[in-house]
Protein backbone atom coordinates (compact mmCIF):
# COMPACT_ATOMS: atom_id res chain seq x y z
CA UNK A 1 0.00 0.00 0.00
CA UNK A 2 1.01 3.38 -0.47
CA UNK A 3 2.25 5.87 2.47
CA UNK A 4 -0.02 8.16 0.83
CA UNK A 5 -2.92 6.50 0.90
CA UNK A 6 -2.41 4.58 4.26
CA UNK A 7 -2.60 8.51 5.68
CA UNK A 8 -5.24 9.05 4.23
CA UNK A 9 -7.30 6.30 5.34
CA UNK A 10 -5.79 7.29 9.00
CA UNK A 11 -7.51 10.95 8.54
CA UNK A 12 -10.52 9.59 7.34
CA UNK A 13 -11.01 7.18 10.36
CA UNK A 14 -10.40 10.26 12.29
CA UNK A 15 -13.48 12.28 10.46
CA UNK A 16 -15.92 9.75 10.96
CA UNK A 17 -15.44 9.14 14.46
CA UNK A 18 -15.68 12.66 15.02
CA UNK A 19 -18.07 13.99 12.75
CA UNK A 20 -19.99 10.84 13.94
CA UNK A 21 -20.64 9.39 10.09
CA UNK A 22 -22.18 6.57 9.53
CA UNK A 23 -20.69 5.23 7.14
CA UNK A 24 -16.89 5.13 5.23
CA UNK A 25 -16.79 5.10 1.14
CA UNK A 26 -13.63 4.04 -0.44
CA UNK A 27 -14.68 5.36 -3.85
CA UNK A 28 -12.02 3.36 -5.60
CA UNK A 29 -11.02 -0.26 -6.43
CA UNK A 30 -8.77 -1.15 -3.91
CA UNK A 31 -8.81 -4.14 -1.85
CA UNK A 32 -5.55 -3.72 0.52
CA UNK A 33 -7.14 -0.09 1.34
CA UNK A 34 -10.57 -1.93 1.92
CA UNK A 35 -9.41 -4.34 4.45
CA UNK A 36 -6.97 -1.40 6.43
CA UNK A 37 -9.93 0.72 6.59
CA UNK A 38 -11.90 -2.28 8.09
CA UNK A 39 -9.26 -3.49 10.45
CA UNK A 40 -8.82 0.23 11.78
CA UNK A 41 -12.76 1.29 12.43
CA UNK A 42 -13.16 -2.35 14.30
CA UNK A 43 -16.45 -2.38 13.48
CA UNK A 44 -17.60 0.78 14.31
CA UNK A 45 -19.09 2.29 11.01
CA UNK A 46 -19.80 0.41 8.01
CA UNK A 47 -17.28 0.21 5.45
CA UNK A 48 -17.84 0.36 1.32
CA UNK A 49 -15.81 -0.35 -1.06
CA UNK A 50 -16.15 0.43 -4.90
CA UNK A 51 -15.34 -2.10 -7.65
CA UNK A 52 -15.01 -2.14 -11.23
CA UNK A 53 -15.17 -6.25 -11.66
CA UNK A 54 -18.60 -7.02 -13.89
CA UNK A 55 -20.31 -8.69 -10.93
CA UNK A 56 -21.28 -6.79 -7.64
CA UNK A 57 -20.24 -7.97 -4.33
CA UNK A 58 -16.90 -9.86 -5.67
CA UNK A 59 -14.50 -12.84 -3.41
CA UNK A 60 -16.11 -11.92 -0.09
CA UNK A 61 -19.58 -12.26 0.75
CA UNK A 62 -19.47 -9.85 3.31
CA UNK A 63 -18.13 -6.88 1.55
CA UNK A 64 -20.76 -3.97 1.15
CA UNK A 65 -19.38 -3.50 -2.58
CA UNK A 66 -20.68 -0.65 -4.91
CA UNK A 67 -19.91 -0.59 -8.80
CA UNK A 68 -17.98 2.26 -10.74
CA UNK A 69 -18.46 1.94 -14.19
CA UNK A 70 -15.91 0.85 -16.80
CA UNK A 71 -14.35 4.14 -17.68
CA UNK A 72 -11.51 7.00 -15.64
CA UNK A 73 -13.88 9.15 -13.81
CA UNK A 74 -11.73 11.98 -11.44
CA UNK A 75 -11.95 12.20 -7.99
CA UNK A 76 -14.79 13.77 -7.92
CA UNK A 77 -17.10 11.93 -10.39
CA UNK A 78 -16.13 8.71 -8.79
CA UNK A 79 -17.37 9.75 -5.35
CA UNK A 80 -20.50 11.21 -6.66
CA UNK A 81 -21.23 7.96 -8.68
CA UNK A 82 -20.35 5.47 -5.83
CA UNK A 83 -22.92 7.70 -3.60
CA UNK A 84 -25.52 7.49 -6.18
CA UNK A 85 -25.16 3.42 -6.51
CA UNK A 86 -25.26 3.66 -2.62
CA UNK A 87 -28.11 5.01 -2.06
CA UNK A 88 -29.82 3.09 -4.63
CA UNK A 89 -28.39 -0.46 -2.92
CA UNK A 90 -29.81 0.70 -0.34
CA UNK A 91 -26.18 0.65 1.31
CA UNK A 92 -26.90 4.23 2.25
CA UNK A 93 -29.98 6.44 3.44
CA UNK A 94 -30.98 10.08 2.99
CA UNK A 95 -30.06 12.38 5.93
CA UNK A 96 -26.80 9.87 6.86
CA UNK A 97 -23.44 11.14 6.73
CA UNK A 98 -20.76 9.31 5.06
CA UNK A 99 -16.79 9.88 4.76
CA UNK A 100 -15.91 9.66 1.08
CA UNK A 101 -12.51 9.19 0.62
CA UNK A 102 -11.51 9.67 -3.58
CA UNK A 103 -8.38 10.27 -5.51
CA UNK A 104 -7.43 10.29 -9.43
CA UNK A 105 -7.30 6.68 -11.01
CA UNK A 106 -4.00 5.96 -13.38
CA UNK A 107 -2.23 3.24 -15.00
CA UNK A 108 -0.64 2.61 -11.85
CA UNK A 109 -3.56 2.15 -9.05
CA UNK A 110 -5.10 4.87 -7.42
CA UNK A 111 -3.61 7.98 -5.28
CA UNK A 112 -6.44 8.99 -2.33
CA UNK A 113 -6.12 12.48 -1.92
CA UNK A 114 -8.99 13.75 -0.82
CA UNK A 115 -11.54 12.95 2.35
CA UNK A 116 -14.92 14.50 2.64
CA UNK A 117 -17.76 14.48 4.84
CA UNK A 118 -20.74 14.22 3.01
CA UNK A 119 -24.62 15.04 4.21
CA UNK A 120 -26.70 12.98 2.14
CA UNK A 121 -29.81 15.24 2.93
CA UNK A 122 -32.58 16.05 0.66
CA UNK A 123 -32.13 19.45 0.89
CA UNK A 124 -29.22 19.15 -1.81
CA UNK A 125 -27.99 22.39 -4.09
CA UNK A 126 -24.85 24.03 -6.19
CA UNK A 127 -22.96 23.10 -3.39
CA UNK A 128 -23.51 19.52 -2.38
CA UNK A 129 -21.67 17.15 -3.74
CA UNK A 130 -24.40 15.08 -6.10
CA UNK A 131 -24.91 18.60 -7.33
CA UNK A 132 -28.81 17.83 -7.10
CA UNK A 133 -31.69 20.38 -6.84
CA UNK A 134 -32.76 20.85 -3.55
CA UNK A 135 -35.93 18.25 -2.26
CA UNK A 136 -34.74 15.81 -4.65
CA UNK A 137 -36.24 12.61 -3.44
CA UNK A 138 -32.91 10.73 -2.98
CA UNK A 139 -35.36 8.03 -1.23
CA UNK A 140 -36.99 7.34 -4.37
CA UNK A 141 -33.93 5.45 -5.69
CA UNK A 142 -34.12 1.97 -3.91
CA UNK A 143 -37.98 1.88 -4.80
CA UNK A 144 -37.63 2.26 -8.56
CA UNK A 145 -35.20 -0.48 -9.39
CA UNK A 146 -32.85 -3.21 -9.10
CA UNK A 147 -29.55 -1.46 -8.14
CA UNK A 148 -27.84 -3.73 -10.85
CA UNK A 149 -30.01 -1.79 -13.46
CA UNK A 150 -29.40 1.27 -12.42
CA UNK A 151 -25.49 0.51 -12.07
CA UNK A 152 -25.60 -0.52 -15.56
CA UNK A 153 -27.98 1.95 -17.32
CA UNK A 154 -25.97 5.00 -15.09
CA UNK A 155 -22.64 3.78 -16.71
CA UNK A 156 -23.81 3.36 -20.11
CA UNK A 157 -24.84 7.09 -20.11
CA UNK A 158 -21.60 7.98 -18.76
CA UNK A 159 -19.59 6.17 -20.78
CA UNK A 160 -21.33 7.94 -23.92
CA UNK A 161 -21.00 11.08 -22.36
CA UNK A 162 -16.93 10.47 -22.34
CA UNK A 163 -16.62 8.52 -25.77
CA UNK A 164 -19.78 8.92 -27.99
CA UNK A 165 -20.64 7.02 -30.86
CA UNK A 166 -17.93 6.68 -32.93
CA UNK A 167 -16.08 9.18 -31.63
CA UNK A 168 -19.02 11.57 -32.18
CA UNK A 169 -21.21 13.37 -29.23
CA UNK A 170 -24.81 11.95 -28.58
CA UNK A 171 -27.57 12.79 -26.47
CA UNK A 172 -29.82 10.39 -24.74
CA UNK A 173 -33.39 10.08 -22.96
CA UNK A 174 -34.11 6.75 -20.75
CA UNK A 175 -36.67 6.02 -18.10
CA UNK A 176 -36.01 3.83 -15.87
CA UNK A 177 -39.24 2.26 -13.46
CA UNK A 178 -43.06 2.45 -13.61
CA UNK A 179 -43.13 1.65 -17.42
CA UNK A 180 -46.52 1.59 -18.25
CA UNK A 181 -47.33 5.03 -16.34
CA UNK A 182 -44.81 5.89 -18.55
CA UNK A 183 -45.71 4.55 -21.62
CA UNK A 184 -49.42 6.06 -21.26
CA UNK A 185 -48.16 9.16 -21.20
CA UNK A 186 -45.56 9.35 -24.05
CA UNK A 187 -46.33 7.77 -27.74
CA UNK A 188 -44.16 6.44 -30.54
CA UNK A 189 -42.36 8.32 -33.03
CA UNK A 190 -40.79 6.08 -34.56
CA UNK A 191 -41.13 2.24 -35.30
CA UNK A 192 -39.92 0.77 -31.77
CA UNK A 193 -37.01 -1.58 -32.57
CA UNK A 194 -37.06 -3.76 -29.39
CA UNK A 195 -41.03 -4.64 -30.51
CA UNK A 196 -41.23 -8.61 -30.75
CA UNK A 197 -37.49 -9.51 -29.01
CA UNK A 198 -37.14 -12.01 -26.54
CA UNK A 199 -37.21 -10.00 -23.15
CA UNK A 200 -33.88 -12.06 -22.02
CA UNK A 201 -32.35 -10.21 -25.00
CA UNK A 202 -33.29 -6.65 -24.04
CA UNK A 203 -32.40 -6.78 -20.66
CA UNK A 204 -29.54 -3.62 -19.97
CA UNK A 205 -27.72 -6.10 -17.83
CA UNK A 206 -26.73 -8.21 -21.04
CA UNK A 207 -24.20 -6.41 -23.16
CA UNK A 208 -25.31 -7.01 -26.62
CA UNK A 209 -28.54 -4.52 -25.40
CA UNK A 210 -26.19 -2.24 -23.99
CA UNK A 211 -24.62 -2.43 -27.76
CA UNK A 212 -28.01 -1.89 -29.36
CA UNK A 213 -28.66 1.15 -26.77
CA UNK A 214 -25.77 2.53 -28.01
CA UNK A 215 -26.37 2.42 -31.67
CA UNK A 216 -30.02 4.40 -31.66
CA UNK A 217 -28.63 6.61 -29.08
CA UNK A 218 -28.76 9.17 -31.50
CA UNK A 219 -32.74 7.90 -32.20
CA UNK A 220 -35.23 10.86 -31.36
CA UNK A 221 -37.48 10.43 -28.35
CA UNK A 222 -36.74 8.10 -25.42
CA UNK A 223 -35.92 4.68 -24.12
CA UNK A 224 -37.81 3.10 -21.91
CA UNK A 225 -36.63 0.08 -19.58
CA UNK A 226 -39.04 -2.02 -17.14
CA UNK A 227 -37.35 -1.58 -13.45
CA UNK A 228 -36.14 -4.78 -14.09
CA UNK A 229 -33.83 -3.51 -16.85
CA UNK A 230 -35.77 -4.98 -19.63
CA UNK A 231 -35.83 -2.43 -22.28
CA UNK A 232 -39.90 -2.30 -23.48
CA UNK A 233 -39.42 0.90 -26.39
CA UNK A 234 -36.76 3.21 -27.82
CA UNK A 235 -38.25 6.48 -30.12
CA UNK A 236 -40.85 7.55 -27.34
CA UNK A 237 -41.87 11.15 -27.48
CA UNK A 238 -42.64 11.95 -23.99
CA UNK A 239 -45.20 14.31 -23.71
CA UNK A 240 -45.13 16.34 -20.40
CA UNK A 241 -46.95 19.83 -19.37
CA UNK A 242 -44.48 23.10 -19.95
CA UNK A 243 -44.91 23.60 -15.77
CA UNK A 244 -44.59 19.72 -15.26
CA UNK A 245 -41.02 20.14 -17.36
CA UNK A 246 -39.53 23.16 -15.40
CA UNK A 247 -35.63 22.77 -14.91
CA UNK A 248 -32.69 25.08 -13.98
CA UNK A 249 -31.58 28.05 -16.90
CA UNK A 250 -29.08 26.62 -19.30
CA UNK A 251 -31.15 23.06 -19.49
CA UNK A 252 -32.77 21.83 -22.77
CA UNK A 253 -35.63 20.33 -23.83
CA UNK A 254 -34.31 16.62 -22.93
CA UNK A 255 -33.89 17.59 -19.56
CA UNK A 256 -37.20 19.15 -19.22
CA UNK A 257 -38.53 15.72 -20.86
CA UNK A 258 -36.93 13.98 -18.14
CA UNK A 259 -38.07 16.46 -15.46
CA UNK A 260 -41.90 16.32 -16.45
CA UNK A 261 -42.27 12.51 -16.81
CA UNK A 262 -40.52 12.05 -13.14
CA UNK A 263 -43.04 14.60 -11.79
CA UNK A 264 -45.79 12.65 -13.40
CA UNK A 265 -45.18 9.01 -12.79
CA UNK A 266 -42.59 6.82 -10.32
CA UNK A 267 -40.06 6.44 -12.65
CA UNK A 268 -36.30 7.87 -12.42
CA UNK A 269 -34.72 9.40 -16.03
CA UNK A 270 -31.49 10.24 -16.75
CA UNK A 271 -30.28 12.94 -19.54
CA UNK A 272 -27.46 13.15 -21.74
CA UNK A 273 -26.66 15.99 -22.72
CA UNK A 274 -25.16 16.16 -26.30
CA UNK A 275 -23.84 19.55 -26.59
CA UNK A 276 -21.26 18.85 -22.63
CA UNK A 277 -21.57 14.97 -22.30
CA UNK A 278 -23.03 15.44 -19.07
CA UNK A 279 -25.30 13.02 -17.35
CA UNK A 280 -28.41 13.92 -14.93
CA UNK A 281 -30.43 11.55 -12.95
CA UNK A 282 -34.25 12.59 -12.23
CA UNK A 283 -37.01 11.81 -9.91
CA UNK A 284 -39.93 13.38 -8.67
CA UNK A 285 -39.50 16.32 -11.40
CA UNK A 286 -35.66 16.60 -10.17
CA UNK A 287 -32.29 16.29 -10.36
CA UNK A 288 -31.04 14.09 -7.90
CA UNK A 289 -27.26 13.88 -9.47
CA UNK A 290 -25.13 15.34 -12.26
CA UNK A 291 -22.11 13.88 -13.71
CA UNK A 292 -20.11 16.46 -15.79
CA UNK A 293 -17.84 14.98 -18.55
CA UNK A 294 -14.95 16.02 -16.86
CA UNK A 295 -15.52 14.60 -13.71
Amino acid sequence: MREQNRAMLDAAVVAAREANAQAVLLAAALPEETEYLERALRGERRVISASVAPERGAERGDLEVVRLPEVRLRRRGRAKVALMEGLAAGLFQPGERVVVISGNASDHGCALDTVAVVDLSAEQGEEAILEGEPGAPLSLLRSVADPAVFDALLGLCIQLGKEGKEGKPVGLIATLGDHEAVLASSHQLVLNPFEGHAEDELSILNPPARRAVREFSGMDGAFVLRSDGVLVAAGRYLQVGATEGAVPPGLGSRHRACAGITRRTRAIAFALSESTGDTRVFGGGRILMTVERTD
